[in-house]
């Protein structure tokens, strides 16, 4: 009788056991499955970041707020893209096509920001430290003083720049001439009038329009 029951048990828990492999299998293609969908994902922001920093970077002297791109859309696509590289072949792709044309894809996508990220760190904006900052009486303007690269030596100039969102744009105003120091004082006279007193005491006029953002008129004494 015993035997009986032993024999009884052991043929279903060989049943259960048969039931049971194929749905744990079943589990494991579908955390498979949805790895690959989310590594396509992955893929595809990446490549969306890429393309859309390369003008993000060309435009950053106008749209300053826009450089910060360049400072870290660089990083993130590379090091995301050997992440992904890396991940690839642990997804349980059945062809091995099927994960190297969009890592492909991508690599296309990143050789264009790479080339325009190595222009811009050697050709691009030439702004430097900050030295005052002086806020127009709407709000709506900033003139910034600070230092910028020159071919052999750094000097100080003055920037107009719009206190708005992410597209606030900036234009040149007035740079100090070689060896000069900072100015002493910068302010608006206007919404639409930068006054700046440099470092000798003489006083520059600066008229912009700021539709245009752009300086209209310059009045500075002679050298």
């Amino acid at each position: 009788m015993d035997r009986t029951r032993w024999a009884e048990a052991l043929t279903q828990w060989r049943i259960g056991a048969a039931i049971a492999a194929p749905s744990g299998n079943r589990h494991a293609t579908d955390r498979s499955r949805r790895g690959r969908i989310a590594w396509l994902f992955a893929v595809a922001a990446l490549a969306v970041t890429a393309i859309a920093a390369v003008p993000a970077i060309a435009w950053a002297d106008r749209f300053y707020r826009l450089r910060d791109v360049a400072v870290w859309a660089l990083p993130v696509c590379v090091l995301g893209f050997a992440a992904l590289i890396v991940l690839a072949p642990r997804l349980g792709w059945r062809r091995a096509w099927a994960w190297l044309a969009p890592a492909a894809v991508l690599a296309l996508a990143v050789i264009p920001l790479v080339v325009v990220t190595m222009a811009w760190a050697a050709l691009g904006s030439d702004d430097g430290q900050t030295v005052a900052v002086e806020a127009s009486s709407d709000g709506r303007h900033e003139a910034v003083t600070l230092h910028v690269s020159d071919a052999v030596d750094t000097l100080c100039a003055v920037r107009l720049r719009e206190r708005g969102g992410l597209f606030s744009r900036q234009t040149k105003v007035w740079t100090a001439p070689e060896g000069q120091r900072c100015p002493q004082r910068v302010s608006f006279a206007a919404n639409n009038t930068i006054v700046i007193v440099d470092a000798r005491g003489r006083e520059i006029t600066a008229e912009f329009d700021t539709r245009e953002m752009r300086v209209t008129q310059l009045v500075a004494p002679p050298s």
